[in-house]
């Protein structure tokens, strides 16, 4: 994210401008002056203060040193001005003169350089010490021990010169600098030069050479370069993309198209193909390679490399880990640690500014390093692409308008509003430009001066496509394969370290990196070493879940092949890369198709499973020589071949038979290669998925900010508190701005995605996209698919109802209905030969093979197919059981075609010798076919009502020919074969419930969720199942919207009644048990395109329960309308619904075939609870989100008040105790709250998604104000201690850069166990809420955790002095003083920096500070409870309700 991190950086440069400009200094207590009087106001007992160093006395000559200062020394030895004998005064020696006060030259003043020393007056004891009065008691004390009796007359250095003898009490000395002519400056400053002076060469440069190209696209004529390129409709150089339709005149490719084809329709134009950069959203621009830029961009590199191990450097110097003569700390800046320190701000500062500028522009950068060119005049071309990121639940508020606002100006500032691509501009064998964008080849057209996709349309006519069947010549492939490309999609997933690479360019990753310096700097490194670990192995997460994703990817996308080809007549083997649209090519068993492919001769049997997630293979079948029209994604579905699907059985057709091609070989045509596929189309998709943006993520931005302006606020009380100590409040300023916005946030996130991740895999539901799971657990409206979804997969045969003469009736041409039978062998004679044998199905290898339905025709008659057919196209040999004994014979078949919905067999009865014509088929389209006056009655109301009851019905139409010779059927059209039938009888099949489908349904109702059904089936049929499965509610009464045929209107009809009804509106107004309407609405794919195109349907959508005979583009806009009303998800089989499955929220795909891939999730367990237990741990993955954002923003407000307090006090807690919080105590239960189980139901409640919502801000501000209560309340128990008002701790002559000193008192131990307990206890806390996950005692790991920190942090305050707490200087202190305490000496430690030598409270201050911090907890659990979670927020719930969308479940 830009803003938070541009405000960082300039957070960053005001603090080390405000640390460089201040001068160091000591800090004091700002409450009060300590030590004086106790609790009650009684002057505190004054102890004595041993090894006071006194100053020198300094004179101007010897003789006025006080007389028992007066130099004496022995023999053979002389005074030095280091004020000690010696037998020869060195230059060394004289250099120490105390007098100078560790000054030299010009800093030293011409007062003091006359100034020598008189004898030390050594140690004293200063009684009744007076920490508010040292100075003036060290002049007495030291003034008494050397016998001075006129002290006034002695005057201090650096005020009172005029005095003759004077005290040595030096001011601070001052700071070191550099002279800057060090070779460590003169290298960083050489480098700096040459990059500086590099870069604005080039950029003259570079100005110069791009002059004309600017000036062309100001409008200007175009330079004179020799090359014929470009546009001039761009802005600054930019070429808009057009469609690749090239007309004949203007182009002299077409030209050479038409000249090199021998068949008209084979060689015509390219026909546009469809381009998604038809838009002015995309610019192009071309950019030309120079060596000066190149070596340019090598040194940027470098120049990066050189900051980082210039910081690396100054943290070894820090630690005295660069070799120096004296083996010293700070080496590098003269041995002044706040020389040193200033040098890292600067430098950190730097590093920011550079990085930040690098990561905002590293996709500019690279073509900045080149000469911006005419798009087909360079090396390059870069496309710019405005895209809009999609927003899921996104909300108006003032504060993330604001945000927007700001980010929508930092965008366009920083040019982000564009999504840049740079592709490499290659040429064909023939020099044709072109280049790769998405998988998609663009070739320029030097008459238009566009890039352009190009497609081949081989015709729309079957004629037209079997014209071409002698295949391309070399020469018009090459062409060919020149403007469309390989056929082969190249999925480039990156390795290892190249993914990591690619993941750490993201904003925060820079953000950790910056921190973490400052960790390994600031004698923190111990935490920085933990914290990079965390980081990295929630960035490995990450990167393998992508790699993983990316290679079944790959898997899927790559193939290439051998396969005979036919060229220049010949058959030849090629690459299938080498294959082009209008290729002939050879099907073979086994075969993995590579692109898609027309059968021009011979049958097929097909696996699509990989593509649709149909089990069962399909027979295709040659298209025929007519004037047909061709349709691959309608009526030539049967004749067409998909690139992903696999051969399993061929069958040549050697001989002609009617108007089939004859070939010795299965052969077909090669139509659309590369993306142009439907597999192509779905794995671009897959590769280049549209931008998306969660509620989650937008008011994150809003929460960085606000926690920016607190860390400014916190900063600036830094700079209050410690403004005498710049470098402290600048190190101590910044580390709060890591502890308020935690580089650990986005691993707390990444943590609960994983797991749930992890937790679905382990039910068998595998997510490609781990941010979708967040998503997920918000969704409102769940549709889905029927056939296969919410039903079985396949269809069972229910029997049949024939039609025969109605007896009873006058007109002998009237008929009637027989009674349903579901037995076959119970049907007429006519009725089981139908059956048996009007169908496409074929055997392979034992296995049936065909349409789902056409098999569960055939398994009921129990017959099997002849392995030796003749001269017949099949022959049906009946069952033993059947009533028929005589084999039968298909003499010519036409199959079944979307486009008709319906099928016609001619067969020959050996028996009578008679050939029938059998016609099957929708039941409304065979009636059509049939004669009117065959047709019962009452038919509409008996196919209504098989569909009511939830049958599939096909109808079946039969003509007796008598016994004419076979051969005169196969020259047959389909039309003269289907004319003149009467109708003969209803299938009647039926699709079943999953067993488990009504309660999965009725758990996704209880859980707050719409459930929907968007099928391809008919509309009566869905109503059925959806009443079946609980959709429909039981009683409801269900409205279809269909549209009449003779009025084109939509007509809306009582399903149960079947009664016309004039106003549905006024239907809904009944009101049922729950609430809402009960009435249900229905309407068939006709009606909802007319709702659609009259933009009513969005006021009746979320009344709709079933969308019934819906298209896979109907089923994605119906998706797409839901998702505009609500969180949607979409469950469907991955086979014709993969569209809608891509366009939902959250997709799921209850199949493992290769589309599901586009679906976030899939699952291989084909029940639909799998869309319970995605939402059931979905939710809890959001709800475990949120849980580790919040401890993690509790963290950074507990630690942004420890830290308030400690400038308040001038303390700090000790080192081991930050590392305990940070490493241990923070890592650990970050990762355990991850671990809280999902709840066993749906909860009626969805988890909240707004982290500026009521519930996250409640909880948050709550357990703030609660923590700060409680400390605050510490602090007046504390001051209310006799034993703590006169050993309070004093601060002033501490070094506040030496931060690790200022924990040994009872005011950072105080502060250090209240916050401890805060610090354990949120985890807890924010682990509570058993609706989406289960209750917090069943996550194990985190009680275990909690319980064991809280067991620690107790033994540390309540026990005696023992080697936990001395670990983390609590309750401890030295050796002897803790002897004279009376305790025992647990462990050796460091001595204590305080004036009593020791933090241990008395046993019963202890028990109460305990009691404090347990009431705190418990203070907390209730605001929790009470309020957050239950009886209040339930409360609220009813009075005020928030505004939500409202559904009808």
């Amino acid at each position: 994210m830009i803003i938070p991190k541009t405000i960082a950086s300039g957070l960053g440069l005001a603090a080390a401008l405000i640390a460089i400009g201040l001068p160091p200094a000591s800090a004091n207590n700002n409450w009060s002056t300590v030590n004086q009087v106790d609790e009650k106001g009684n002057a505190c007992p004054l102890d004595d203060k041993p090894d006071v160093v006194c100053p020198a006395v300094c004179v101007t000559q010897l003789s006025d040193c006080p007389q028992s200062l007066v130099p004496s020394c022995p023999n053979n030895q002389e005074f030095c001005a280091d004020g000690q004998c010696h037998d020869q005064c060195t230059d060394d020696l004289q250099a120490k003169n105390p007098c100078h006060c560790e000054r030299s030259g010009k800093k030293l003043p011409d007062q003091a350089i006359a100034l020598i020393p008189c004898m030390s007056i050594g140690n004293v004891t200063i009684h009744q010490y007076k920490s508010w009065d040292k100075k003036a008691q060290t002049f007495e004390t030291c003034a008494g021990e050397a016998n001075i009796a006129n002290t006034g007359d002695i005057g201090v250095w650096g005020t009172d010169w005029d005095s003759s003898v004077i005290w040595a009490q030096c001011p601070k000395a001052p700071q070191k600098m550099y002279s800057f002519d060090e070779k460590m400056w003169i290298a960083v400053f050489s480098i700096i030069g040459i990059v500086a002076f590099l870069s604005f060469a080039w950029t003259l440069l570079k100005l110069f050479l791009e002059r004309k190209v600017r000036a062309y696209y100001r409008g200007q004529k175009r330079p004179a370069s020799g090359s014929n390129s470009g546009n001039g409709n761009g802005d600054a150089g930019a070429s808009k993309f057009k469609d690749g339709d090239i007309d004949s005149e203007n182009s002299h490719l077409t030209l050479d198209l038409a000249k090199k084809g021998e068949k008209g329709s084979g060689s015509s134009t390219p026909p546009p193909q469809d381009n998604i950069f038809d838009t002015d959203d995309v610019q192009l621009r071309g950019y030309r390679n120079n060596f000066f830029g190149t070596f340019l961009c090598i040194v940027f590199y470098l120049f990066s490399a050189f900051w980082i191990c210039y910081m690396a450097v100054l943290c070894a110097d820090y630690y005295g880990s660069l070799p120096a003569p004296n083996d010293y700390e700070f080496a590098l800046s003269h041995g002044d640690s706040t020389l040193g320190k200033q040098t890292f701000i600067v430098i950190w500062v730097l590093v920011v500014i550079w990085f930040v500028c690098l990561n905002v522009y590293k996709n500019r950068l690279r073509n900045f390093m080149r000469i911006q060119t005419l798009p087909a005049d360079g090396h390059y071309v870069r496309v710019e692409r405005k895209v809009e990121a999609e927003i899921m639940l996104e909300e108006k508020s003032f504060l993330l308008d604001a945000v927007r606002r700001c980010e929508k100006f930092m965008r366009w500032f920083t040019g982000w509003t564009v999504q840049l691509t740079t592709c490499p501009l290659k040429k064909t064998g023939q020099g044709r430009l072109y280049f790769t964008y998405q998988c998609t080849r663009y070739v320029y057209n030097e008459s238009t001066n566009q890039f352009d996709p190009y497609s081949f349309n081989l015709g729309s006519k079957n004629a037209e496509i079997l014209s071409q069947a002698d295949g391309l010549s070399t020469e018009e492939a090459l062409l060919r394969a020149e403007l469309v490309g390989p056929n082969f999609i190249e999925v480039n997933v990156p390795s290892i370290p190249m993914a990591f690479a690619l993941e750490f360019m993201s904003f925060f990753y820079l953000y950790q990196a910056l921190i973490l310096w400052l960790f390994y700097y600031y004698a923190y490194y111990q935490v920085g070493l933990v914290n990079t670990g965390v980081i990295l192995l929630s960035a490995f997460i990450k990167v393998v879940i992508r790699i993983i994703s990316e290679r079944r990817v790959k898997r899927m996308a790559e193939h290439d092949d051998q396969i005979e080809v036919l060229r220049d007549g010949e058959w030849v083997k090629k690459s299938t890369r080498a294959l082009v649209p209008g290729d002939v090519i050879v099907i073979e068993k086994g075969m993995h198709m590579s692109c898609d492919a027309t059968i021009l001769s011979g049958n097929i049997v097909v696996d699509e499973s990989s593509l649709t997630g149909e089990a069962l293979p399909i027979r295709k079948f040659p298209i025929r020589m007519d004037q047909g029209n061709y349709d691959r994604e309608g009526s030539g579905k049967m004749n067409t071949l998909f690139s992903g699907t696999t051969i399993s059985q061929v069958s040549a057709t050697p001989q002609v038979t009617g108007d089939l091609l004859a070939n010795d070989r299965v052969i077909a045509i090669v139509q659309l290669t590369g993306t142009s596929t439907d597999k192509g189309k779905l794995i671009q998709k897959i590769l280049f998925p549209a931008p998306v943006s969660f509620i989650f993520n937008e008011q994150l931005k809003v929460v960085i900010i606000i926690l920016m302006c607190y860390a400014i606020i916190i900063m600036g009380l830094a700079i209050f508190f410690y403004a005498s100590d710049s470098v402290a409040t600048w190190f101590y300023g910044m580390f709060c701005v890591s502890q308020l916005l935690s580089p650990l946030l986005p691993a707390a996130l990444v943590m609960g995605q994983s797991l749930a991740t992890w937790r679905l895999r382990h039910k068998k539901i595998f997510c490609v996209d781990p941010p979708r799971i967040i998503i997920a657990g918000k969704v409102q409206i769940f549709c889905f698919d029927k056939t296969g979804t919410l039903t079985k997969e396949g269809l069972e045969f229910f029997g049949g109802q024939p039609i025969v003469p109605d007896d009873s009736s006058k007109d002998v041409s009237a008929t009637k209905f027989e009674h349903h039978k579901e037995n076959y062998n119970e049907l007429n004679p006519l009725m089981r030969m139908a059956i048996g044998g009007c169908h496409a199905v074929t055997d392979l290898n034992g296995q049936l093979i065909g349409n789902p339905v056409d098999i569960e025709q055939f398994r009921a008659t129990g017959w099997t197919i002849s392995d030796d057919a003749g001269e017949y196209v099949d022959t049906l040999i009946p069952s033993e059981d059947s009533p028929d004994s005589s084999p039968i014979h298909v003499i010519k078949r036409f199959e079944f075609v979307h486009a008709r919905m319906s099928m016609s067999v001619a067969i020959l009865d050996p028996t009578t010798g008679h050939v029938h014509i059998f016609v099957k088929g929708s039941f409304e389209k065979v009636r059509e076919l049939a004669d009117p006056n065959s047709a019962p009655a009452d038919y509409d109301q008996a196919t209504s009502k098989l569909a009511r009851e939830g049958c599939y019905v096909l109808a079946l139409a039969h003509r007796d020919l008598g016994a004419i010779d076979p051969l005169t059927i196969r020259e047959w059209s389909r039309d003269e074969l289907e004319k003149d039938c009467s109708m003969l009888g209803l299938l009647v099949f039926k699709n079943k419930l999953k067993p488990d489908t009504t309660e999965a349904i009725g758990e996704l109702k209880s859980g707050n969720t719409r459930t929907v059904m968007i099928t391809g089936d008919t509309a009566l049929t869905g109503v059925y199942i959806a009443r079946q499965c609980g959709m429909v509610p039981e009683g409801n009464r269900v409205l279809l919207a269909d549209v009449n045929k003779k009025t084109n209107e939509i007509e809306w009809t009582d399903v149960d009644s079947q009664e016309i009804v004039e106003d549905f509106s006024s239907q809904m107004s009944g009101v049922g048990e729950d609430g809402w309407p009960n009435v249900e609405l229905a309407m068939t794919g006709k009606a909802f395109n007319q709702f659609d195109e009259m933009g009513v349907l969005p006021d009746i959508l979320l009344n709709t329960r079933v969308f019934a005979r819906m298209t896979p583009n109907d089923k994605v806009r119906c998706v797409q309308l839901h998702m505009a009303r609500g969180i949607t998800a979409m469950c469907g089989d991955g086979g014709n619904d993969c569209g809608a499955l891509r366009a939902s929220h959250a997709g799921l795909a209850l199949s493992d075939a290769e589309a599901s891939i586009v679906s976030p999730f899939s699952s291989s367990n084909r029940s639909v609870m799998s869309c319970v237990e995605l939402i059931r741990q979905a939710r809890a993955g959001l709800a475990t989100s949120f849980a580790g954002y919040k401890f993690m923003i509790l963290y950074g407000q507990t630690m942004a008040m420890l830290k308030v307090n400690t400038f308040y006090f001038a303390i700090s807690v000790s080192q081991p105790l930050w590392i305990f919080i940070d490493a241990i105590i923070t890592v650990t239960i970050a990762g355990a709250i991850a671990f809280s189980p999902p709840a066993k139901k749906l909860a009626a409640y969805r988890p909240t998604a707004r982290i500026l919502g009521p519930q996250t801000l409640s909880s948050t501000i709550g357990l703030v104000l609660i923590n700060w209560i409680y400390v605050i309340g510490g602090w007046f128990w504390l001051f209310s201690q006799h034993w703590y008002r006169c050993n309070q701790f004093d601060s002033s002559g501490v070094d506040l850069t030496k931060w690790y000193l200022l924990g040994d008192n009872f005011e950072a131990q105080t502060l250090a166990f209240i916050c401890l307990f805060q610090f354990v206890h949120n985890g807890f806390v924010c682990n509570f809420g058993h609706y989406y996950r289960r209750p917090f005692f069943r996550n194990y790991v985190l009680i275990v955790i909690w319980a064991a920190f809280v067991a620690i942090i107790s033994i540390a305050l309540l026990a005696n002095p023992n080697r936990l707490g001395c670990w983390m200087r609590l309750n401890c202190g030295d050796p002897d003083v803790l002897k004279d305490l009376g305790y025992s000496v647990p462990v050796t430690v460091e001595k204590y920096n305080n004036e009593i030598h020791h933090n241990v409270m008395p046993t019963e201050a202890r028990w109460k500070l305990w009691g404090i911090c347990i009431s705190n907890m418990v203070a907390v659990v209730v605001w929790e409870l009470i309020v957050v979670l239950y009886p209040v927020r339930n409360w609220l719930r009813q009075k005020r309700p928030l505004r939500r969308l409202k559904l009808k479940l």
